[in-house]
C-alpha cells in the first residue's frame, strides 16, 4: 500500500489517506479529498444558517422591545438599531432628568407639564394620543443618522 497525502486547506494539516498501489491511487485520493472539501463545506453552512437564524431571531426580539411609531412595515436591522439607539438615548435624558430634579414630585410635575389633558384618555385606552404629541415623538421618534464606517 502506498501513503497518499492530503493537505487540508482549512486547517493546514496534512493527513495519510492510505490506498492501495497503482494508478487509481491519485483518482481515489482525489475524490476522498473532493468528499471531505464537501463535507466540510456543508458543515461550514449548516454553522452559518444556525448563526444568522439566532442573529435574526435577536432582531426580532428587538423589534418587539423598541417603539414603533406608526409603522406598518417591519424595521430592516440597520433602523432597528438606529430606533434603538434613539430609545436608549431618550431613556438615558430620562433618567437624567430624574436625577437631575430629585424631588420626586417636581420630577412628576416636570413630566405632565409635556402632556395635554386629551393625552391623558390615551393611557387608560379611552382615547387614541393626538398626532401631535411633540413631546413624545422627540423623545421617542426614529431619527436616521449616517455613520461613517472606520476601514
Amino acid at each position: 500500500m502506498k501513503t497518499c497525502k492530503s493537505s487540508h486547506l482549512d486547517s493546514g494539516v496534512e493527513s495519510d489517506i492510505q490506498c492501495r498501489s497503482g494508478p487509481g491511487c491519485v483518482v481515489k485520493c482525489s475524490s476522498e479529498r473532493m468528499e471531505n472539501a464537501a463535507k466540510r463545506r456543508l458543515a461550514a453552512n449548516a454553522r452559518e444558517r444556525r448563526r444568522m437564524q439566532g442573529l435574526n431571531t435577536a432582531f426580532d426580539r428587538l423589534r418587539k422591545v423598541v417603539p414603533q411609531w406608526g409603522q406598518d412595515k417591519k424595521l430592516s436591522k440597520y433602523e432597528t438599531l438606529q430606533m434603538a439607539l434613539s430609545y436608549i438615548m431618550a431613556l438615558t435624558r430620562i433618567l437624567a432628568e430624574a436625577e437631575r430634579y430629585s424631588a420626586e414630585r417636581e420630577w412628576i410635575s416636570l413630566q405632565c407639564e409635556h402632556f395635554h389633558p386629551e393625552s391623558y384618555h390615551h393611557y387608560t385606552g379611552q382615547k387614541m394620543a393626538m398626532d401631535g404629541d411633540t413631546y413624545a415623538q422627540r423623545i421617542f421618534s426614529y431619527h436616521p443618522e449616517h455613520f461613517q464606517i472606520a476601514n
